[in-house]
């Protein structure tokens, strides 16, 4: 990566440089303001006192050069500070947290304008004409469009009416497995085939309609859009951790993710252009979904070429988040063949005559191991980020306006003190009610997958109904086996928690006339 290639001196003249700026001298003497205030209370400690790693551009470089261990990298720092510490990446301050009290306080204590840090970069590139609004940070870009967007997405009802043709794009993927499947029945792509699926599913979900991506062979556009929008993601990764550095040096992600956003910009208006030919040419779909999320928002006066643009933002940052939660799904219970059992008894007394799955009847122990799996994969929220406009005490310490916090779930989520001795463990009867009736109590903010409060991911219920479906249909037609190689481990690439090594699965069929 050109990045690393740069040399520590010329790093450091950079800095330097950035220090004697007026620029820089207005912030150093706006921040120091406010670091060094006084707190009124005494027993709360100046931000100064916060323990961490000192330097600057060298705990950058720490991130920088992990290879995908950050999360290793940042237990340390846990272990040795304990469950709050500070560092500066360049000018940019940042708090980290481990602590699920503080966690709480600091997501409850500003409901309505939670910003979040990072994506300063992103925003830079789409201000103008690619339209990013689910995911700026500015409260008067973001609030409108999702207080539209939200209850479409989000009711359970509306939900719903997209279950018949989810259950049709599923079917199609089970099919197609069948074909590639090699003799000894692994499939060594499978990651790869569930993105194809999941922006199969999103398309149908949002407007009603296919891609084509099982087409033979499938639509050339749909792989271009599909291929970008992974690209995207792991570039808004690195842009994540590297944003002090894009500051003052556009890095090799910066330009690779303007490329993507333009890519899927021009295939995205290609989409919804065909979609609005086709409903003007009086064509209709076979599914009875009164009114797609689509025409939706067409009527609530987002028909601009930015709000279209968002919709197919929203696609794209779907892609691989769900393609890779669903992954690590299925590699949990082709490990856990008793579970997959039981889950398979459950879905095949659910199904109607034709296996489609209802929303009304999606079997408790289905649901349970996708919550499990979230808890222990937490794809995208395994780091909450927040910044606010006002100063916040956390655990005796004061921390100032614009300060970046940075939530880290995923310690919550394994830790033995809220999930007991198999808190490592694949065990998504820990989420079910017990013959009693009675059901296990866990504390709430120790593990969240989709992040929290208005900032949650507003494809929440979209993401879970297409997850549930599709490994109905797969756990209806074929027996899962992992046979890649052992000890898989967490590892961010780009911006998610995926596997450090390829997920082999092998499909083998349950019924020998199932095509």
């Amino acid at each position: 990566m050109a990045l690393l290639s740069c040399s520590f001196p010329r790093l450091n003249f950079l800095f330097n440089r950035f220090l004697e700026s007026s620029w820089s001298m207005t912030i150093k003497a706006r921040s120091s303001s406010s670091v060094t205030a006084s707190s009124s209370d005494s027993k709360v400690l100046p931000f100064a006192h916060i323990p961490g790693p000192k330097g600057t551009a060298q705990n950058l470089w720490g991130y920088l050069l992990s290879k995908g261990a950050i999360l290793e990298v940042v237990s340390k720092r846990f272990k040795r500070f304990g469950p709050i510490y500070s560092e500066q990446l360049l000018d940019t301050r940042i708090v980290n947290i481990s602590d699920v009290d503080a966690i709480q306080k600091v997501l409850t204590n500003e409901r309505e304008f939670q910003m979040r840090p990072g994506l300063e970069a992103v925003a830079e590139i789409v201000e103008n004409d690619n339209g990013l609004g689910l995911a700026s940070n500015d409260y008067e870009t973001w609030r409108p469009e999702r207080s539209i967007i939200s209850p479409k997405l989000m009711r359970p009802k509306e939900v719903s009416e997209t279950f018949p043709i989810l259950n049709t794009v599923a079917n199609d993927f089970t099919k197609r497995l069948d074909h590639l499947r090699q003799s000894d029945g692994i499939v060594d792509n499978i990651h790869e085939e569930l993105t194809y699926f999941m922006v199969e599913s999103f398309s149908s979900f949002l407007f009603n309609r296919r891609l084509g991506f099982y087409k033979h062979p499938p639509e050339p556009a749909a792989v271009a859009f599909v291929n970008a929008a992974l690209d995207m993601i792991y570039n808004v990764g690195k842009l994540f951790y590297a944003t002090p550095l894009n500051k003052y040096i556009k890095t090799p992600p910066y330009y690779r993710l303007k490329r993507n956003l333009a890519t899927i910009h021009a295939l995205g208006m290609d989409i919804i252009e065909e979609v609005l030919a086709t409903k003007q040419q009086g064509q209709e779909n076979d599914f009875s979904i009164k009114q797609s999320v689509f025409e939706y928002l067409v009527e609530n006066g987002m028909n601009t070429p930015k709000s279209m643009a968002a919709i197919t933002g929203l696609i794209a940052a779907g892609v691989d988040t769900t393609s890779t939660t669903c992954l690590w799904l299925l590699y949990e219970l082709s490990r856990n063949p008793d579970v997959q059992d039981r889950i398979y008894q459950e879905i095949a007394s659910a199904v109607g005559p034709n296996e489609h799955l209802s929303p009304k009847k999606i079997p408790s122990l289905l649901k349970a191991a996708v919550k499990e799996s979230q808890r222990m994969y937490p794809v995208a929220g395994y780091i909450v980020p927040r910044v606010f406009p006002k100063d916040l005490e956390v655990l005796g310490y004061n921390i100032p306006a614009g300060v970046n916090v940075f939530l880290h779930e995923y310690l919550l989520s394994l830790d033995e003190r809220y999930y007991g001795q198999d808190a490592k463990q694949f065990v998504p009867e820990r989420w079910l009610r017990d013959k009693a009736g009675g059901k296990k109590e866990f504390h709430p903010f120790t593990t969240l997958p989709f992040g929290y409060g208005v900032r949650m991911c507003v494809g929440r219920r979209m993401a879970e109904s297409i997850i549930n479906i599709l490994v109905s249909k797969i756990l209806l037609s074929y027996r899962l086996e992992y046979v890649g190689e052992p000890d898989v481990n967490r590892s961010i690439k780009g911006a998610l928690m995926q596997p450090d090594k390829p997920i082999l699965l092998k499909f083998t069929p349950k019924r020998n006339d199932m095509f």
